[in-house]
């Protein structure tokens, strides 16, 4: 196995062509996040973008992305506003992961949104979670019809949706809706919902606003954004901003209007989005990880993730993310989650885990 580190504007067509191969070939590599087109993006506003060429037998059998970061740590592809990441392909056989570290001459890995499915990087995680999703593959009346079977949220948004209509006026959905004023109006409430829960707009660091609007501008059938709006009436209702590839759309950057929060528009929006997407082949839509509640009754199927780093040893990065990982693994199994979220939150200050500086 050999490991040639280059940057993102070194892809040729061969090799965009192998990596589109490669993740057509795992289930688990469906998101967009995996799509050459994603890294591109990123490393046109991150000049610290690399990736891992992986060559085994006389052809290439993997690629990875990451940020190199100071002091000889790697960051996931696109950082705090990644929800996956990994090796599109396999490792190769042996020490693969151990030699993606040695070819970057780096000392630690650190990962939050790993599919399980790889088996190296989660052999060193810490943590398991899911990334819920639907699975549209049956077609949506199939999807809608077991949704409504096992929960009453499914008829309770379609009850709030015909008040919104009569009420405000004429639903209308549009799938992409590229125009400055709906754009700034998703950024305008996006940051006024985080700001009301303390928390800081991650769009609003240059280099993630940057990577949002050239994927929001970017029109593919391999890859694209998707700026999605419902509108009742004249008044904007509910916007979302994700990207999508031939067969899956992530749900990214929802918002809705407040003054209408009592109509859920942002759960009517996903209705229209799901029946556009059967429309146009594509037959799965991932929320990405997270416990809110619409995901749980939207969702009907699952993706396995896992959360640690990979290390060397003995490296000065390398021996406290061990010890991390022999307080954390157990805290995880047998603490409260109260009491083993604080302690992952406090381990990811310290050893900036998997964020992008």
């Amino acid at each position: 196995m050999t490991i040639e580190i280059i940057a993102p504007h070194e892809l040729d067509a061969g090799l965009v062509a192998t990596w589109t191969r490669l993740q057509a070939a795992d289930g688990d590599l469906r998101s967009p996040f995996f799509s050459p087109e994603f890294c591109r993006i990123i490393g046109e506003v991150r000049p610290d973008v690399r990736i891992a060429v992986i060559q085994g037998a006389g052809e290439v059998s993997g690629l990875f992305a990451f940020h190199r970061q100071r002091f000889g740590r790697l960051a996931p592809l696109a950082g705090q506003i990644s929800d996956y990441h990994g090796i599109v392909g396999v490792p190769g056989p042996g020490d693969g992961i151990g030699a993606i570290l040695r070819a970057a001459s780096a000392q630690a890995y650190d990962f939050n949104h790993m599919p399980v499915s790889q088996r190296g990087f989660a052999a060193q995680s810490f943590r398991r979670t899911t990334s819920p999703l639907i699975d549209l593959s049956g077609g949506f009346d199939a999807w809608h019809a077991g949704r409504r079977a096992e929960t009453r949220a499914i008829r309770d948004v379609e009850r709030r949706a015909r008040k919104l209509a009569r009420e405000v006026g004429p639903l209308r959905f549009v799938a992409n809706d590229t125009s400055p004023e709906v754009w700034n109006r998703l950024i305008d409430w996006k940051r006024a919902a985080l700001a009301a829960i303390g928390v800081d707009f991650i769009l609003d660091r240059p280099w993630a606003r940057a990577a949002a609007e050239a994927i929001r501008n970017h029109d593919s059938p391999a890859f694209a954004g998707m700026t999605s709006t419902l509108w009742a009436g004249d008044t904007l209702a509910a916007v979302h901003f994700g990207m999508r590839n031939a067969r899956t759309w992530h749900w990214w950057f929802p918002a809705y209007n407040a003054e209408l929060g009592r109509y859920s528009p942002g759960l009517a929006l996903i209705m229209d989005a799901l029946r556009h997407a059967e429309a146009t082949g594509i037959d799965e839509l991932d929320f990405g990880r997270g416990d809110q509640r619409y995901k749980s009754e939207f969702s009907n199927a699952h993706r396995a993730l896992c959360e640690g780093s990979v290390e060397r040893s003995l490296s000065p990065l390398g021996v406290p993310r061990r010890l991390r990982k022999a307080v954390q693994k157990p805290l995880t199994q047998g603490a409260s989650v109260a009491v083993s979220e604080f302690a992952r939150k406090v381990g990811d200050r310290l050893l900036v885990a998997g964020r992008l500086t």
